[in-house]
């Protein structure tokens, strides 16, 4: 048995990913993009956005062979006019009447787990590495199963919030109205963590990549421990301002010059905070999502630090910001490096083996007949 197990553990060999894109390339892309959108009123983002994927997933290597993206740009600017009328048509039934426009909110909120899948297969389908596809098992019924809940408690919540709000205009001494806030924000995010579990999840085992499946290994109790340490820190955090603030406004009643200089203080403070949150919960939910991704034993391995997220976070919005947005190509790439140098895949076995015997076996089932009906949404 433990001659076995070493032998199972020699087999595990850690194959890194690497991104080699290049700001002054990717510039020269985005700035085209930019324009031939604004000159084309629009009409061009879906080329941009197929533009712009091939060359990040081309610079995208594991084991010395690159990703690749292959969406045709007449399918997403297709789904975009579709997403757009929608809008338009939920638009003008809010100005209708009250009555129209939330039955109009009904029927989009049910539409959106049909729409997530046919994002999901068409963003998968149009992903290859080493000519073989990824996909997405299209579980319409599953699909709703798992968004019935959220979907049926986010309108709830959304309608007892206008309410609430309807009550406090007539009513402006109510009472009830913060408590009742406090204990729908409390319930909305006591229940979140339970909610990107299950999606999460639902993304995960329904995806493909030729023939295999992918496993998701994480429970419910993973994200409740991961959010309940972000709440308690957001707590921490913005209950310490809160605290200088009561200080502030006290000093400011007593005539106290100092009263401006601590609220430059906590402004200054505040940002970076935000930041550092985002940075936070985008680095320990992506380090969560992609360790517990398993493919037929080849399991992915991600080590996102907080601290140089917020770091990129930092200097990119510092350097968008005095260069009116013309470095976001240098950010975009910057990340991605960064984000490609902390992940890798334990690869049980011979990796172009595996792959090649995908490639086969994808080719013997053939391709499934329905793109027609994927679309992409911006999901």
């Amino acid at each position: 048995m433990e001659g076995t197990s070493e032998v199972s553990a020699a087999a595990i060999i850690k194959e890194p990913f690497k991104f080699t894109g290049k700001a002054g390339e990717f510039f020269a892309i985005w700035i085209v993009n930019v324009a031939l959108t604004i000159l084309t009123l629009g009409i061009y983002s879906a080329w941009a956005k197929v533009r712009t994927h091939q060359y990040f997933y081309g610079n995208t290597f594991l084991a010395d062979a690159s990703f690749r993206y292959t969406a045709n740009p007449v399918q997403i600017l297709k789904g975009r006019i579709i997403a757009f009328i929608v809008f338009v048509l939920y638009s003008a039934s809010t100005s209708m009447s009250p009555i129209i426009g939330g039955s109009a909110l009904i029927i989009l909120m049910l539409l959106v787990p049909a729409f997530m899948v046919m994002s999901m297969a068409f963003r998968l389908r149009n992903s290859m590495y080493r000519n073989v596809r990824f996909n997405f098992d299209k579980n319409f019924k599953q699909a709703y199963i798992v968004f019935a809940i959220p979907v049926l408690i986010t309108g709830l919540y959304i309608f007892t919030v206008t309410q609430l709000q309807n009550v406090l205009i007539e009513n402006p001494e109510a009472k009830f109205f913060p408590i009742a806030m406090l204990v729908l924000a409390l319930s909305m995010g006591l229940m979140f963590p339970w909610w990107e579990y299950m999606i999460t999840n639902f993304k995960v085992v329904h995806a493909k990549y030729g023939v295999s499946d992918f496993k998701f290994t994480a429970s419910t109790k993973n994200y409740y421990g991961m959010y309940l340490k972000l709440y308690g820190l957001m707590i921490l955090i913005f209950g310490g301002m809160g605290f200088l603030l009561s200080i502030m406004m006290r000093t400011m009643d007593q005539g106290s010059g100092m009263s401006g200089a601590v609220v430059v203080i906590i402004m200054l403070f505040m940002f970076p905070a935000y930041l550092w949150i985002f940075a936070y919960i985008q680095a320990k939910r992506t380090n969560l999502m992609y360790n517990n991704l398993d493919i037929s034993g080849n399991k992915v391995q991600s080590e996102l630090k907080t601290g140089y997220l917020l770091y990129l976070y930092v200097t990119n919005t510092l350097a968008m910001m005095l260069t009116l947005g013309l470095l976001m190509p240098w950010a975009k790439i910057r990340t991605a490096r960064y984000r490609a140098s902390v992940t890798s895949l334990n690869v049980a076995g011979d990796l172009g083996q595996y792959t090649s015997a995908q490639e086969q076996q994808q080719s013997a089932l053939g391709e499934e007949i329905g793109e027609m009906f994927d679309m992409d949404l911006g999901f």
